[in-house]
This record gives C-alpha cells, sequence and structure tokens, in this order.
C-alpha cells in the first residue's frame, strides 16, 4: 500500500461543498492544540428571514369583502360627472352670451349712428316725433332766444312743439308746432319779434300794446322754488310777470293807483279767461294790487 498520499482523502473535495459545511467540518476535523483552542472563532450572525403566513379562510374573506366595499364606493370612470358640471354651467354661459351679444348690438348701432349722414337745418319739414342732427340745431336757436329751456337732445318732444309754436306766434308765423320752409328760413336769419316792430297791433293777446288798459292777476305762494319757463326761480322777491307769447326779458310798464312799476316777462300764463297779464307777489305788492285780486291796469312796453 503507497503511502504517498499524507493529507485525507476528504481535503480534495472539500471545496465542493458549501462554505458554512466546509468551516464547520475543518473545524471538527482539525485537530486541537492549544493555540488553536485559545483563539476564538468568529462567526458571522445567522440572517432570520421575515416569516410570511397566509391569512386564513375567515380573514381572507374579511380582506375580500373589505376591498369590494372600497371599490363599489369609487367614482366609475365615465362621462356622467363632466355631463352633470356641463349642465350646472349652462346657465352662466348662456348668461355670459347674452351679455356678449347686447354689447356687440349697442356697439353696431353706435357705429350705425356715428355713420349716418348729418341732416342740415332746411332739408327737411322737423316735426314730432322725429330725431337727427337738423332737429339739435332747432333744439339751439330756440334755446339761444330763450323760448326752449331745456338743452339740446336731437329729439322732436312735446317741450320743443311748444317751443316752435311760441316762436311762430312771436314771428308772426303760422302757428302748427312744425317747423317748415318758412319757419326754418325765420330761424335761420334770425328774424326778431313782430310783436316788437307793431306794438299798437291789436287784440289776439300777441302784445299788449302802448298804454292800453290790461286785466292783471298775481301768483306765487304755494309756487316758490319751481322753476318758470324763462328759467328763473320763483322766489317771493322775484320781480316780474307773466305772459302768454311775449318774448322772455320783454319790459312791461304797469300803473295803477299812482304807482309804477317796471317788470319783466318771466314766466307763461295767465291762463283764465279775460286775463292779460299775470304778477308776481314781489311785483303786485308794489304795484297795490295784492288785495284786489285782480285788477284793471295801464300797461305800457
Amino acid at each position: 500500500m503507497s503511502t504517498e498520499i499524507s493529507s485525507p482523502w476528504w481535503s480534495e473535495v472539500e471545496h465542493l461543498r458549501p462554505q458554512r459545511e466546509q468551516d464547520v467540518f475543518v473545524d471538527a476535523a482539525a485537530p486541537a492544540s492549544r493555540s488553536q483552542a485559545a483563539a476564538p472563532v468568529q462567526r458571522e450572525p445567522l440572517r432570520r428571514l421575515p416569516v410570511v403566513r397566509r391569512p386564513g379562510a375567515p380573514k381572507a374573506r374579511a380582506l375580500i369583502e373589505q376591498r369590494r366595499s372600497r371599490a363599489s364606493q369609487r367614482p366609475l370612470p365615465s362621462t356622467t360627472a363632466p355631463k352633470s358640471s356641463l349642465t350646472l354651467r349652462r346657465p352662466d354661459r348662456i348668461a355670459a352670451w347674452a351679455v356678449m351679444l347686447g354689447l356687440v348690438l349697442v356697439l353696431t348701432a353706435a357705429v350705425s349712428a356715428s355713420a349716418a349722414p348729418l341732416t342740415k337745418l332746411g332739408d327737411r319739414t322737423l316735426k314730432k316725433p322725429m330725431n337727427g342732427h337738423d332737429v339739435k340745431l332747432m333744439q339751439g336757436k330756440l334755446r339761444k332766444i330763450n323760448l326752449l329751456q331745456v338743452a339740446p337732445t336731437g329729439h322732436f318732444g312735446s317741450l320743443t312743439y311748444a317751443a316752435v309754436r311760441r316762436y311762430q306766434r312771436t314771428r308772426c308765423l303760422t302757428v302748427d308746432g312744425v317747423a317748415g320752409p318758412s319757419t326754418i328760413a325765420a330761424m335761420r336769419a334770425g328774424k326778431r319779434s313782430c310783436a316788437a316792430k307793431s306794438p299798437s297791433g291789436g287784440g289776439g293777446g300777441s302784445s299788449s300794446g302802448i298804454n292800453r288798459t290790461r286785466v292783471v292777476t298775481w301768483y306765487g305762494p304755494g309756487w316758490y322754488g319751481r322753476r318758470t319757463a324763462c328759467g328763473n326761480t320763483l322766489t317771493s322777491r322775484l320781480y316780474g310777470v307773466a305772459h302768454k307769447t311775449l318774448p322772455c326779458g320783454t319790459v312791461v310798464y304797469f300803473r295803477f293807483g299812482g304807482r309804477t312799476v317796471r317788470t319783466k316777462v318771466v314766466d307763461r300764463g295767465p291762463y283764465a279767461a279775460g286775463v292779460h297779464f299775470d304778477l308776481t307777489w314781489a311785483a303786485a305788492r308794489k304795484l297795490g294790487v295784492i288785495s284786489i285780486g285782480r285788477a284793471t291796469v295801464r300797461a305800457s312796453r
């Protein structure tokens, strides 16, 4: 028997064993010596793997039921939610579109109105209820001579109609409230009042005449603070007289009982039958007709 092999037989196959078993085997097979027994052996700590336990049948059923309930509570991905949101927002959108459409219509009307040609005074006959630039020009002329007390608007309304009638009456034109060619020509030419040219032209009420007998009344209390037809504020200190046709500012003298009062036309009236002038309270008091009420006086201009 050969003695060439000096190492054990397992030393040739020990590399085939796992490392842990190899260490244990070598430690067990190696001869114990005093030096090796004295040195402590260093070993790696054992790693403990987590133990996974499957739930039992009751617990598994409870988990399944819990998951199903959670899944039923979640909103399903469908088109119902967007439709509901659109339905809620639809009235707001309709209101917004309505506002935008209104703005577009207003802008369109403004542009069309500005683009319309301006009608000159005299191009057409003006009457109620016409509108235009020529109406505004006519109102400006009437306001300049104190026959119209409002700012020009371009609309032929009731106030403009009354002012045109007063103008026609004071210019000895046909009183119809229609601004025809003759009335507009008189306005453009600046025709003066015919009452001032012919003050002795009698009756009819268009003029008081010179040194004529006239019936006067007075007014004031209960009307203080109001605007007169000529633009004055009626107060207890206002000296003036109201007449139907005389232009505003016309000077009229009244004589009664040795007293003389100089007044101006500040209002329209009177409207009682048989009365020619209506004095304010201050003018009637100075003339001495307060206690009489209705008096016959001498009027001149």
